[in-house]
C-alpha cells in the first residue's frame, strides 16, 4: 500500500504561484527593455519627458481611486469557496466589479482637471490636452483587477500570467509600430492605450473560462457587505494604502516635471522605471504569498503562519539586499545601453531608488502578513508615515538638490516602511 502524497507547505505553493506569475513578468521584464529604450531613443529628452508626464498622470489617478478589489476577492472569497457558497461569491464578485467602474469614473473626472491644470503650466496644445485625456480614460476603463482576483482565488497563476504578458507584447509591438510610423508622441500614447485594452480583454476572457459563473445576475449586490463583514472597511483601507504607495510615486514623477521640467521628468521617471522593475518582480511575490497567508490565518494554524512568516520574510531580504549592491554596480551600463548618452545623467538619481527599491523588495516579504491577517489598518497608517516622509522631503530638498533631493527622499520613505512593515509582521507572527 503506497503512503500518501506529502502535503505542500504554504510557502511551496507560494513560490509555485510566484513561479507561474514569473513566467509572464520574465518575459514581460525582456520586452520592457525594449520598448523603454524604443520610446526613449526616439522620442529625445524632452518629448518623452511629456510622454513620461501623460503616462504618470493617468497611472497616479488610476491608483488613487482604484480598489484594490483582486484582494478583497481573495481576503473574504476564500471563505465562501471553502463552505461551497456560490451565491456569496458571485454577489462578492459582482460587487468589486461595482467598486472598479465606479472609481474609474470617478477617476476620469479627476483626471480631466489634472490635465487641463497640466496643460495650462506646460503649455500643451489643445490637441495634445485632448489625446492626453482620451489616454487617461482608456487607462481608467481597462478595469481587470476583480477579475485578477478570481484567477488568484482559484489558484490558477498560470493563466493570469499568460493574461499579464499581453501588457508587455502589445507595448513591445506597439512601440515597434510607433517608431516605424514615425516615432511621435501620438503613435506611443495609442500603443500603450491599446495595451491596456488588451490586458484588460485577456484577465477577463481567462476569468469567465476559469469561473463562468461567477459574475451570474446583478441582483443581490446590495447583501455583499452583510455577508461580508468588514468588508468596506478592508476596500476603503487597501484603497488607502495602495494610493498612498503606488499613486505617490508617481505623484512624485509628476511633482519633479512641475518643478524642474519635462525633461526633468523623462529622467527621474527612466530611473524610476529601471529601479521599480525589480521591485514589481519582487511584489509577484507578494502577490503570491498573499493567498497563503489569508488561507493560513482563516484556518486559524498560526505555526504554519509562523513558518511563512519567517521563510517568506529571509527570500524577500537576501533580494532585496542584492539589489541593493547590484544597482550601483550596473545602473551607469544599463542606462548606456537601453536610453543612450543622453540620459546618463539620471545615475545618481538610479542609485538612490536603486537603493530604495531594494529596501521595497525586503519589506514585501512582511506587508502581506498584516493584510493577509486582518490588520489592513496597521500597514495603511505604516504607508501614510512612509509618504508623509517622502513628500516632506522633496519639498525640503529638490530646492537645492533637484532630482537627487526626490531620490533622497524614496530612500529615506522606504526605510521607515520596511523598518515599521517588519516589526509589524514580527508583532503579529508571534501572537
Amino acid at each position: 500500500m503506497t503512503s500518501p502524497p506529502e502535503p505542500i507547505s504554504p510557502f511551496r505553493r507560494a513560490l509555485r504561484n510566484v513561479g507561474w506569475l514569473l513566467t509572464g513578468k520574465g518575459l514581460g521584464a525582456v520586452l520592457s527593455i525594449v520598448y523603454l529604450a524604443l520610446a526613449t531613443r526616439s522620442l529625445g529628452v524632452e518629448t518623452f519627458g511629456t510622454f513620461t508626464l501623460i503616462l504618470s498622470t493617468a497611472q497616479a489617478v488610476a491608483a488613487l481611486v482604484a480598489f484594490q478589489t483582486w484582494q478583497i476577492v481573495v481576503r473574504f472569497g476564500m471563505a465562501h469557496r471553502e463552505s461551497g457558497d456560490a451565491g456569496a461569491l458571485s454577489r462578492l464578485i459582482r460587487f468589486c466589479l461595482a467598486l472598479d467602474i465606479g472609481g474609474a469614473l470617478l477617476g476620469i473626472a479627476i483626471a480631466a482637471v489634472a490635465l487641463w491644470l497640466m496643460q495650462a503650466h506646460f503649455g500643451w496644445s489643445a490637441a495634445l490636452a485632448w489625446q492626453a485625456f482620451g489616454f487617461a480614460v482608456i487607462l481608467l476603463l481597462s478595469v481587470r483587477s476583480t477579475a485578477v482576483g478570481i484567477l488568484r482565488l482559484h489558484d490558477r497563476f498560470a493563466v493570469g500570467a499568460a493574461a499579464d504578458s499581453v501588457t508587455s507584447i502589445s507595448r513591445f509591438v506597439g512601440a515597434i509600430v510607433a517608431v516605424w510610423q514615425g516615432a511621435t508622441l501620438t503613435g506611443f500614447l495609442i500603443a500603450w492605450a491599446a495595451a491596456e485594452v488588451l490586458t484588460a480583454l485577456g484577465y477577463w476572457i481567462s476569468a469567465a473560462r476559469v469561473a463562468p459563473h461567477a459574475l451570474g445576475r446583478w441582483r443581490g449586490v446590495s447583501a455583499t457587505p452583510a455577508e461580508n463583514l468588514g468588508i468596506w472597511h478592508f476596500a476603503f483601507v487597501t484603497n488607502v494604502n495602495s494610493t498612498l504607495n503606488a499613486a505617490s510615486r508617481q505623484f512624485a514623477v509628476v511633482l519633479v516635471g512641475l518643478l524642474t521640467g519635462a525633461a526633468a521628468a523623462g529622467n527621474y521617471r527612466l530611473a524610476y522605471q529601471l529601479s521599480q522593475s525589480l521591485v514589481r518582480l519582487a511584489d509577484l511575490f507578494a502577490r503570491g504569498v498573499f493567498p497563503e497567508v489569508t488561507r493560513a490565518h482563516a484556518g486559524q494554524r498560526p505555526g504554519e503562519l509562523r513558518r511563512l512568516v519567517r521563510q517568506s520574510a529571509k527570500l524577500a531580504l537576501g533580494v532585496g539586499f542584492a539589489t541593493c549592491l547590484l544597482v550601483p554596480l550596473l545602473g551607469r551600463p544599463a542606462l548606456h545601453l537601453i536610453a543612450g548618452a543622453a540620459y546618463l545623467g539620471a545615475f545618481p538619481v538610479l542609485v538612490l531608488l536603486g537603493l530604495a527599491a531594494g529596501l521595497d523588495i525586503m519589506a514585501v516579504g512582511f506587508e502581506p502578513v498584516l493584510l493577509g491577517t486582518g490588520h489592513a489598518a496597521r500597514a495603511l497608517r505604516i504607508r501614510v508615515a512612509s509618504v508623509a516622509v517622502l513628500f516632506a522631503l522633496i519639498f525640503a530638498l529638490m530646492p537645492s538638490l533637484g532630482t537627487i533631493g526626490a531620490g533622497i527622499a524614496s530612500l529615506a520613505a522606504s526605510a521607515v516602511a520596511l523598518v515599521a512593515l517588519m516589526h509589524g509582521a514580527y508583532v503579529l507572527s508571534r501572537r
